[in-house]
């Protein structure tokens, strides 16, 4: 795995130096402070995952463009068991509002149970012409379950996606990679998605979904999910929708998936989120979940989540 780590690092160091050149622009930069954020999830088998955030932004345009130096407390706890992480981390973020193109990058180093461990979750997203865009991604983390967390797994995403618009209210995107984990398995992963512009007034979509996962070791039990094929197929019905400056959205799908040669059985998504404008001192972003699909105990496993950002500049 060293090999990931110094690649890990030179992958992140380059975008650095390339923000480096980019922040000396004539952008007027002002301060903010990442006002405590929270970020948490709980799943029908009993797994618990608080996370506290906060951090201050030297240089700061707006909610999608800061770099910042940030500290996260992470907790977790399943029937009596419980663990707690500490994580310091630089990020650098320029995105475009509009297009949704440019980059979030990051690096951390996490420390739980005596192990320490470099993180990251970065994008970078950008136009191939009018049609096409791209985007490249590299996360590396804890495996968050009880024995995972217990055994200091942990895993290195790499990944790509590319998006076309074959017709105006057609979109087309795709996107696959592999997940390392340390436990020796490797995860090839593959996402597709068909969007149309059902309800373009409206921001309304309508989308077929599909995504399956092959797991090269299952012989690896109990630090995580891992059956040797899985497959999901679902249609959902999305929202995307500025009012007064906030942007709106959401997702409602149902789905069918499958694992290894068994029958099939029913998924759901239920997502919702909203970011408040760009402008004035005070920026919000919030997000909320829920989720139906396969896991340790069987089919029926599901989860939920809830996230918010509060930053405010001067």
């Amino acid at each position: 795995m060293k090999w990931r780590t110094l690649a890990l690092v030179g992958f992140l160091a380059t975008s650095l130096q390339a923000f480096s050149e980019e922040s000396s622009d004539k952008t007027e930069w002002r301060q903010a402070v990442l006002i405590p954020s929270f970020f948490g999830m709980s799943d029908s088998e009993g797994f618990n995952t608080t996370r506290y955030r906060t951090g201050v932004m030297p240089l700061y345009e707006h909610g999608d463009r800061y770099t910042s130096v940030e500290y996260l407390r992470n907790h977790f706890s399943q029937n009596g068991w419980q663990s707690s992480a500490n994580e310091a981390r630089i990020v650098t973020k320029s995105i475009n509002p509009r297009s949704a193109l440019g980059y979030n990058l990051n690096l951390g180093y996490n420390r739980e149970n005596n192990f320490g461990l470099l993180t990251t979750d970065s994008q970078y997203g950008f136009s191939l012409g009018d049609n096409a865009r791209a985007e490249i991604m590299v996360n590396r983390d804890r495996v968050e379950t009880q024995n995972a967390i217990t055994n200091n797994i942990y895993y290195t995403l790499t990944g790509a996606s590319l998006e076309y618009k074959p017709f105006e209210r057609v979109t087309l995107v795709g996107m696959g990679g592999d997940m390392f984990f340390s436990d020796t398995n490797t995860r090839a992963f593959m996402r597709l998605k068909a969007i149309y512009d059902l309800i373009p007034d409206y921001g309304v979509t309508a989308q077929l979904r599909y995504r399956q996962y092959h797991d090269s070791n299952v012989n690896v039990t109990n630090n995580y999910f891992n059956p040797g094929n899985y497959y999901e197929g679902m249609f959902a019905l999305g929202i995307r929708k500025r009012i007064h400056g906030w942007m709106l959205n959401g997702t409602a799908g149902l789905g069918q998936q499958g694992i290894n040669n068994q029958s099939t059985t029913t998924t759901q998504l239920l997502e919702l989120g909203a970011t408040s404008p760009m402008s004035g001192n005070l920026f919000f972003r919030s997000r909320l979940g829920y989720g139906k699909s396969a896991g340790f105990l069987g089919p029926d496993y599901s989860y939920q989540y809830v996230m918010e950002e509060l930053i405010y500049s001067f």
